[in-house]
């Protein structure tokens, strides 16, 4: 078993969609962070969720995510992941500053 991710791209509307992923089993046993577009410099009226897990449950996610999110490029769900990334990687060392 390899890990892999994706993201899906949901429209503000739909947010409450996201809990889909979340009442999945397997699903739901992967990492999952939510950001809202403006948080990352890009569209407004979007909500970027990153999955990152096992082979099948990225699959899975993929699946549940068909049914209420935008269609995006590989190109785009890599940029996005690596913008994802470096808010937590900043963030963490922002904490660590407050309690090291």
């Amino acid at each position: 078993m390899f890990f892999m991710y994706t993201v899906l791209k949901v429209e503000k509307k739909n947010q409450a969609k996201i809990d889909d992923l979340y009442k999945d089993d397997l699903v739901s046993r992967q990492t999952i962070i939510k950001r809202e577009g403006v948080s990352l410099n890009l569209e407004p009226d979007y909500i970027y969720v990153l999955i990152e897990g096992s082979d099948e449950a990225v699959k899975r996610a993929i699946e549940i995510g068909e049914k209420f999110s935008v269609k995006i490029e590989k190109n785009e769900i890599d940029s996005i992941y690596k913008k994802i990334k470096e808010q937590d990687e900043s963030s963490l060392e922002g904490f660590g500053s407050i309690f090291g």
